[in-house]
């Protein structure tokens, strides 16, 4: 096998953004009297918006729709975005760049909305270091299901086990594997570690990602 293909989640791999999301829900709930941590949330960090407050609203008893949770739940994480702004993890930029002027093709497969990963990319100045831009929203089953990385395989015209995924959480790690593909896990150091013992290479420094590192991640993965 050959790696064609480096597929990358975006919420937590190419930028910090999933304390925001963690807060926001937290909020959410703080509006309905229920005190919870925002580190609670972190095992849906990967999902669909419907995953997320699907669960949430059947762990807590939510006395609203799903549909009205993801209502309302933009107004607050757009309000944090804008408060607090959204950076690129550290080492990405050079990474994303150097693999667009690779031979090598290149995705994100978020479970964020289209639209706001075109905003996020756009504004941080990387959306054209990829072939093609897959949201988890536009797909049947939510991580840990593969269908995401699937359909990013799909269009980019390459077959799953040639593919190479980046990701940080336990839901995008499962999916991946389940797609049949390698899995590199990062660990962010900022933030508890999160087991992603599924994943076959496990790092630290988005930095260290390499085209040579990458290569001989694929080479070495559990597929092979």
């Amino acid at each position: 096998m050959t790696l064609e293909a480096i597929i990358f989640d975006m919420d937590g791999v190419l930028i910090d953004s999933e304390k925001f999301y963690m807060e926001s829900e937290q909020l959410i709930l703080k509006s309905f009297g229920i005190e919870v941590e925002p580190l609670h949330f972190r095992k849906y960090c990967g999902t669909t918006q419907d995953y997320i407050w699907s669960h949430i609203k059947e762990e807590f008893d939510l006395p609203v729709s799903v549909a009205e949770l993801k209502e309302i739940a933009p107004e607050y994480l757009l309000k944090l975005f804008k408060e607090k702004g959204v950076e690129l993890i550290p080492g990405v930029k050079k990474v994303v760049t150097d693999l667009a002027d690779s031979p090598l093709k290149t995705a994100v497969a978020s479970s964020t909305g289209k639209k706001l990963i075109k905003e996020h990319l756009t504004e941080l100045d990387i959306v054209t270091c990829f072939d093609t831009l897959q949201s988890g929203e536009e797909v049947e089953h939510s991580k840990p299901a593969p269908d995401v990385f699937l359909k990013a395989a799909e269009v980019l015209g390459v077959k799953p086990e040639n593919c190479l995924v980046i990701e940080d959480s336990r839901n995008g790690v499962l999916a991946a594997k389940a797609a049949g593909m390698t899995c590199i896990g990062f660990n962010n150091l900022n933030y508890p570690p999160i087991d992603i013992k599924e994943a076959d290479e496990i790092i630290t420094d988005m930095s260290v990602l390499t085209l040579d590192f990458l290569k001989e991640g694929y080479k070495n993965s559990k597929l092979i």
